[in-house]
């Protein structure tokens, strides 16, 4: 018997929406995974990156632009459709120069999603097999990964309550800025013992209560993908 068609994430924060193209896309022979809120797809992208994502625009907290803007900030090549309301039309063109491959519109014909489904795994298909003149693909640079973490966590920490604010916030600040300048030639185990720290710093706040256990999930999952990015587990 053979394997699934592909890989897809299904993005809405309506649940009837999300199980009703979830349903449609399992029967047509994919893999499909659900995520209702932006935090939660950048979390199971990490996890089981998809070859297809199908983006809900309007969501509550994270909007389906700001997770389009994340995730092409360090993955070129998923395939990504958004999904639209007729009152969208104009924000969903401005997200295909943003990087969508398209958008459908509520309700979803699913005879389009079917073809726009079907382009975007084959797209993917030719980009994960490069020529020998174009030798190996490339993935984002260790770096840049390193630098959206730090940038990542001076975005919370600037958010948090005072008193948060001088008990973890600026040790993270610290650490942040260590990771990156350890980034360009510093000692491997001091890399490692900041990452830790970082880890262990945003436990503390999210068991402390300064931040929310979404937020702690985004930012362990750009750690988790920074480590994996210079080779550690």
């Amino acid at each position: 018997m053979s394997g699934p068609r592909g890989k897809i994430l299904v993005v809405d924060d309506e649940v009837a929406v999300a199980e009703t193209l979830a349903d449609f896309l399992t029967q047509q022979g994919y893999q499909v995974a659900m995520a209702h809120s932006g935090v939660e797809a950048l979390a199971k992208m990490d996890r089981e990156p998809p070859q297809v994502i199908l983006l809900d625009i309007r969501m509550q907290g994270m909007d389906g632009v700001e997770v389009l803007r994340r995730i092409r900030s360090f993955d070129k090549q998923v395939g990504i459709l958004m999904i639209s309301g007729n009152g969208d039309i104009d924000l969903a063109k401005q997200t295909i120069e943003m990087g969508a491959f398209d958008y459908i519109l509520k309700p979803v014909d699913f005879a389009f999603l079917s073809r726009a489904v079907d382009k975007m795994l084959a797209q993917a298909s030719t980009s994960a097999a490069p020529s020998a003149e174009q030798g190996p693909a490339t993935t984002p640079s260790a770096h840049n990964l390193l630098y959206d973490v730090a940038f990542e966590i001076f975005r919370v920490t600037r958010c948090l309550a005072p008193i948060a604010r001088e008990s973890v916030g600026r040790e993270l600040e610290q650490l942040a800025l260590a990771l990156i300048q350890q980034s360009s030639g510093g000692e491997r185990s001091e890399f490692i013992r900041t990452l830790n720290q970082i880890r262990t710093l945003l436990r503390f706040a999210k068991d402390l209560g300064d931040i929310t256990d979404d937020v702690h999930r985004t930012l362990e999952a750009s750690v988790t993908k920074a480590r994996r990015s210079v080779g550690l587990s």
